[in-house]
């Protein structure tokens, strides 16, 4: 097989710079430019949530020093209305950071309004007026919450004060869902069976989705009757754990860490299959409350997943009794195999623990079998082994024989004879007698006969009848794609003059492996009430159609927006989801590797003229980071043709493609682009 190159060329890269009013010279992150959401195999059943602060209108009242009320913060939900309102002032001189901010992003994530208030900052009167809907995510921080903030709704309601400085609200038609941590339990690896007394491996991954860090987290999974858990076999990140197992309600359990965020831990316990049974569900359970305010606990759980337990078989020995004539040459290992369920084929671990043959007297004789498996179940089987007396040859053959008129017949055809000392004694045969006549219909007669070295003489009679054969007819070429379906009696069809349609008595010799390109021949019979045949010859092309290549157009690969200044940065991408799908259809074992190479530096789109950014990125793995030169080769992903259609290239947030850059000279507000050509290749083992 010749080597294969696939290329595809992206536009990737798109570096936005921009100066946002109020902001001195420091650019700051724009919205990604493109988002790509994956959606995991299995569902996992999100936990419950917390109260919704019910109201149309919302007002928050942000107290400094002394009380005074420098800032309010206030939501209209029918109108999509906000205002933001900080009155003349310094709102408390012992905070030089930002002492309040409220930050509001829309649906898709994207900010649309921040507001930071700076403590020891004398502030002049403002207003500002912005959108909210109802989907928008709305941050408010005030570094003294507990008792210098105060939330109302329109009817006159005052909820009571946070316990945390920073809180994140959902805006609903109903009014604000305070956001909490959120822990999403995914079955990653999960066996679909697990032999009786053998052990399989339970993994998970936890994370946290919401926006507020997890604490006093509880991992809970109740252990099926079917199965018991191996003692100290349950890790996090694949460090040991301090878990509980109580062997009466069979619960398994283990504090989690505290997940900031985009934070959790990957979860392993062993099992060991105990009672065989199918469909057996298994689920995990985690409790957890949110940092900084314990008032309320949540509950998450994994989807249900269901494994079976099956049994342990003991092998089978597959051995037919044997007859065969004195002096024969008897190997009792012959034709003589052992299978085992979960060892496969074990023929080559066949003993023979016993034999009474002895081929030189003709008699009743046994041999008896043992085979044993890897799980140490032994199995034996006993044969009868019959010796017999010579005996004078045998010729045959078809007793009558039916022919169309005028047609070819070889009067050995079909007659064969074998004699129990001689063995095949076919080429000896002598025809005596034989008046067959082709071109006339009729009923003819041939005698035959055969004499063995014993001179013991054996004769046969075989009846000749002319009538006439029956028509086969069909498509003679037909081709398929690998792996279709196929008919092998489509097209055909058989009539003969005397019987008519016959086409439900058609026989095919060959088969067809769809699996396996190629030219396959097909050798059709039918026969006649009267027994002539006729043959047809078809032969069928398996086309191979399978595919190699890219799943999908690789993403654009766009990178966040950064600071202008004089220190070299790196610049993470946007999305650190980003990846690569290559699709393999071929499954013929073939290695393959991805390869990219930049073509030229990063270019100002609205400014071809201004400075250019060479060498710009960087591609990080395992902790080690390589520059990528432009115009250079670089690898990014491997693989092996296997079971996988799909596989996805694709690097932790924080390794991977990067850019490394000194954004000094770098025209604020502008774009910066390059394009990258990515390459499959397949090199054949």
């Amino acid at each position: 097989m010749k080597k294969m190159t696939l290329v595809k060329v992206s536009a990737i890269a798109l570096l936005s710079l921009s100066l946002l009013p109020n902001s001195g010279n420091y650019p700051t992150l724009l919205k990604n430019m493109s988002t790509v959401k994956a959606s995991a195999a299995t569902s996992p059943i999100q936990q419950t949530g917390a109260d919704v602060l019910t109201g149309s209108k919302f007002t928050f009242e942000f107290l400094g020093i002394s009380d005074w009320n420098f800032s309010n913060f206030n939501i209209d939900i029918p109108n999509e209305k906000g205002t933001l309102e900080q009155f003349a002032g310094r709102p408390h001189p012992y905070f030089s950071d930002p002492y309040a901010e409220v930050i509001i992003k829309d649906a898709s994530g994207n900010q649309v309004y921040k507001k930071s208030m700076i403590g020891t900052v004398d502030a002049a009167a403002s207003t500002d007026n912005f959108t909210i809907k109802v989907g928008y995510q709305v941050t408010v921080t005030h570094q003294e919450a507990s008792f210098r903030s105060i939330l109302t709704n329109g009817s006159g309601t005052t909820f009571p004060a946070p316990t945390r400085n920073t809180n994140v609200y959902t805006v609903t038609a109903n009014g604000l869902v305070p956001e909490h941590a959120n822990l999403t339990i995914i079955p990653t690896s999960v066996p679909d069976s697990i032999k009786k007394d053998k052990e399989g491996t339970f993994s998970y991954s936890v994370d946290n989705d919401g926006p507020i860090t997890s604490t006093n987290g509880i991992f809970h999974v109740i252990i099926p009757p079917n199965v018991t858990y191996k003692p100290n076999s349950i890790t996090a990140n694949f460090a040991p754990v301090n878990a509980t197992y109580n062997s009466t309600t069979r619960e398994l359990t283990f504090p989690l860490s505290n997940f900031i965020s985009g934070d959790g831990a990957y979860v392993q316990f062993i099992v060991t299959g105990t009672t065989p049974a199918t469909a057996i569900p298994i689920k995990v359970t985690t409790t957890q409350q949110d940092e900084g305010d314990t008032s309320n606990t949540y509950t998450s759980q994994s989807p249900i997943t269901y494994f079976d337990v099956l049994n342990n078989t003991i092998p089978k020995i597959t051995v037919t009794n044997k007859e065969f004539p004195v002096g024969t040459i008897f190997d009792p290992k012959k034709e003589v195999t052992a299978f085992d369920n979960e060892d496969g084929d074990i023929t080559s671990k066949i003993v023979v623990e016993s034999s009474t043959v002895n081929t030189a007297v003709a008699g009743f004789y046994s041999v008896k079998y043992a085979v044993t498996d890897s799980d140490g179940n032994k199995v034996t089987k006993t044969i009868a082994v019959t010796v017999t007396a010579k005996t004078p040859p045998v010729i045959t053959g078809d007793t009558t024989t039916k022919l169309n008129p005028n047609a070819t017949f070889n009067p050995l055809s079909t007659m064969q004879a074998s004699d129990a000392e001689d063995g095949n004694l076919t080429n000896k045969i002598n025809i005596t007698s034989n008046d067959v006549d082709t071109s006339h219909p009729g009923t003819y007669h041939i005698i035959y006969s055969v004499t063995d070295s014993d001179n013991m003489t054996t004769t046969f009679t075989r009846t000749v009848i002319v009538t006439e054969a029956p028509v086969l007819t069909g498509d003679t070429e037909t081709t398929i794609n690998l792996h279709d379906s196929f008919d092998p009696l489509s097209t055909m069809r058989a009539t003969d003059k005397e019987d008519g349609n016959i086409t439900n008595q058609i026989q095919v010799a060959g088969t067809v492996d769809t699996a396996t390109p190629g030219d396959y021949t097909l050798t059709y019979t039918v026969t006649d009430s009267d027994g002539n045949k006729a043959t047809f010859t078809r032969t069928v092309t398996v086309y191979d159609n399978t595919f190699f290549g890219f799943h999908d157009q690789p993403d654009d690969l766009l990178f966040r927006t950064t600071a202008i200044g004089s220190n070299d940065v790196t610049i993470p991408r946007a999305d650190p989801n980003w990846h690569i799908q290559v699709e393999d259809t071929r499954h013929n074992g073939n290695s393959w590797t991805l390869t990219g190479t930049v073509n030229g530096p990063f270019v100002n789109t609205e400014d071809p003229t201004a400075k250019q950014l060479h060498n710009a990125l960087t591609y990080t793995k395992n902790g080690e980071k390589t520059r990528i030169q432009d115009n250079e080769m670089f690898q990014i992903g491997s693989g092996v043709s296997g079971e996988d259609t799909i596989t996805t290239i694709q690097s932790p947030a924080d390794e991977g493609i990067q850019m490394d850059i000194n954004p000094t000279g770098i025209k604020a507000g502008d774009n910066y682009k390059t394009s990258i050509t990515w390459t499959l290749s397949d090199t054949p083992d």
